[in-house]
């Protein structure tokens, strides 16, 4: 079984332009040349596994999107919204577990 260059280039760049930046400002960050993310994005080309990993981690979006895509909404959301956790602080992740129970205390109120 062969990797999808063409999907791999396009979650790439739904993922970047969800994030509202530049295919410029990607290769920056990444380090490689512009004309490389043109390239991942069309599906010409195949990442390394380094800039495989600088992609996703950057990007913040999961690779099993592509290798696994039978993998729910539901399942791709929490993968997000996990990877998003990672880089909050302690009062962040407080506020957020609030909120969290805040939301279950009302839906379990509802019912």
């Amino acid at each position: 079984m062969r990797m999808d260059k063409k999907a791999l280039g396009a979650a790439i760049k739904a993922t970047r332009v969800e994030n509202k930046i530049t295919q410029e400002q990607l290769a920056e960050m990444i380090g490689i040349a512009p004309s490389h993310v043109k390239q991942l994005e069309s599906g010409n080309r195949s990442p390394s596994i380094e800039v495989l990993y600088k992609l996703a981690h950057t990007l913040n979006f999961s690779i099993d999107e592509i290798f696994f895509p039978k993998r729910t909404d539901d399942k791709q959301l929490l993968y997000k919204i996990e990877r998003s956790l990672q880089d909050c602080s302690v009062h962040d992740l407080k506020v957020v577990y609030s909120t969290i129970s805040a939301l279950k205390d009302k839906e379990d109120k509802e019912d």
